[in-house]
């Protein structure tokens, strides 16, 4: 595990967005979700569950140097830098960790609220801390960040359905596939009750995406533009998902680079243009 190898661009949907960003916040940015990368990375891994653990609290110790400035290892020298250039606070960090914590084994969850909680911590938690490397911790960006994050994160986990399922991991909500009268473990690429359930999950998604953006004016969210181009993102797939449920269960719900770039560019556009109108 290396968290400074490997391409940003195949690690991430975040990688068009971030260009957005000044240098000196885009290298920060990059070192918070390689952090992140790396930790999840020990969870998905085939290794037993007592050697997960030790490498867990290792990365936790690690983290933990980084606040008490006696980091060692490269990349968390560099995590260190980074949390004493922009301030950032110890707990979203450890949320993420907490998230992490959760997968090492198999996730079955049973309802709504503990999928919710799962995503304050593993998508809530990046979104705090990169809102301060973005310079905003007032109450109204910490709500647009965690409701953000979990819209992120419901989309993911609707893309990345099957692919968790083999990893043991039933993030989706056991009381939404009794009320859809669907198992689990056995749906079929044609089973006319897929959509509806998809539709759901996404549905309840973008009800998220409606609360981090009315959490901030426009003129607020104009000068997010890195954030609001996440978010166009995300919202093309969440189209592509909803205009094709059955792809996710062929594990192919997946979008192309152009995708991605006009998203960002688009985003971007109109937060310019909304600062020109403010101006």
């Amino acid at each position: 595990m290396n968290p400074q190898s490997g391409s940003l661009k195949q690690k991430t949907s975040f990688y068009y967005p971030l260009l957005l960003l000044s240098p000196g916040k885009r290298r920060a940015l990059e070192t918070l979700y390689r952090f992140c990368w790396a930790a999840d990375e020990i969870s998905d891994s085939s290794d037993p569950l007592p050697s997960k653990k030790k490498k867990l609290n290792i990365f936790k110790k690690d983290l933990s140097d980084c606040f008490s400035r006696k980091s060692q290892e490269p990349f968390f020298r560099r995590l260190e830098f980074v949390i004493n250039e922009f301030q950032l606070s110890r707990k979203p960090l450890d949320l993420i960790l907490q998230g992490v914590e959760q997968d090492l084994k198999p996730i079955r969850f049973n309802k709504f609220s503990q999928l919710h909680g799962y995503a304050l911590k593993v998508a809530g938690g990046p979104g705090l801390s990169s809102m301060e490397i973005f310079g905003f911790r007032d109450r109204a960006h910490r709500d647009y960040a965690e409701n953000l994050g979990v819209f992120l994160q419901i989309v993911n986990i609707v893309r990345d359905y099957k692919e968790d399922l083999g990893l043991g991991r039933q993030y989706l909500p056991g009381e939404d596939f009794k009320r859809f009268h669907l198992n689990p473990s056995h749906i079929g690429e044609r089973d006319s009750l897929w959509k509806p359930f998809v539709e759901f999950q996404l549905d309840r998604a973008w009800s998220f995406l409606e609360k981090a953006r009315s959490s901030l004016t426009l003129g607020q969210r104009s000068q997010l533009p890195t954030a609001e181009a996440i978010a166009a993102v995300y919202v093309k797939l969440f189209q592509k998902l909803k205009e094709h449920p059955y792809l996710i269960l062929k594990g192919k719900a997946i979008l192309s680079p152009s995708d991605k770039l006009i998203s960002a560019v688009g985003a971007a556009g109109r937060c310019f243009i909304s600062r020109l109108k403010g101006s």
